[in-house]
């Protein structure tokens, strides 16, 4: 269990990470996900972290539910919702050091990607959102990462700012709760990951509050080179770490 500490870093992470998932409308697992598994054994973190997450984006599809058009949000969630059984049986019996290096490439070539801001050419293809929504909830219900691929998919489309954010917002929580009962019917889920959850929840909290303050202000671009830096140092730390011994 969290503590002391241990306990203390990964609330100031959380805070950063519901911070920049509440302006962006996703990256909290990004941020999160490599300073999580430097404290807890890679599955748990995971099951922690994809916890907070379905927290934190009903809290925005509650506040944002006006916006949300089912024709967009529905094909990518049922996708999603089929590979859920997958990703879970692949966190389940994927062995956590192996996990953990495959997390910390994950989140680095989706750093450098961000960095030099680059795009993919098949998003605005005809069945692609079904696919994509497919292959991101594949990533977040085994690593806890993938948000950042849908997030592309649905800016690709130009639909309205807010429409994106809740779009997203419903498609993680549909495949976050969905992962969840998979992940306590696969016995990934005991008293002491829930305990860790309820711990943390009150970082979220405060995160989307500064988020909802920062969202019309800050300038996007600083923003999004802070939180692309902060991945990346994140994940050279767990491959160091694993690696290294650092």
């Amino acid at each position: 269990m969290l503590s002391g500490v241990e306990l203390a870093v990964v609330l100031g992470i959380v805070f950063v990470g519901a911070t920049v998932m509440g302006t962006l409308g996703f990256g909290c697992g990004l941020v999160v996900a490599p300073v999580m598994l430097l404290f807890v054994e890679p599955q748990q973190g995971v099951v922690i972290v994809n916890g907070l997450i379905a927290v934190l984006v009903g809290v925005v599809v509650v506040r944002t539910r006006q916006h949300l058009r089912m024709g967009l949000a529905g094909p990518m969630s049922l996708a999603g919702l089929a590979a859920v059984p997958i990703g879970a049986f692949f966190l389940a019996n994927v062995a956590p050091d192996a996990l953990r290096i495959v997390i910390g490439l994950v989140i680095l070539a989706i750093g450098v990607l961000s960095l030099f801001d680059i795009q993919l050419p098949m998003v605005r293809r005809r069945f692609s959102g079904s696919v994509i929504g497919f292959l991101t909830s594949l990533s977040i219900t085994t690593i806890s990462i993938g948000g950042p691929l849908v997030a592309i998919y649905a800016v690709a489309q130009e639909w309205p700012a807010q429409t994106v954010r809740t779009t997203l917002a419903f498609y993680f929580l549909v495949c976050y709760l969905m992962g969840f009962v998979f992940y306590a019917w696969s016995g990934l889920v005991d008293v002491e990951t829930l305990i860790n959850i309820g711990m943390l929840v009150p970082a979220l909290a405060v995160g989307l509050g500064v988020a909802s303050l920062l969202v019309r202000r800050i300038d996007q671009r600083v923003f999004r080179y802070a939180v692309v830096a902060l991945v990346i140092a994140g994940s050279l730390s767990l491959l160091g770490r694993e690696f290294i011994g650092v």
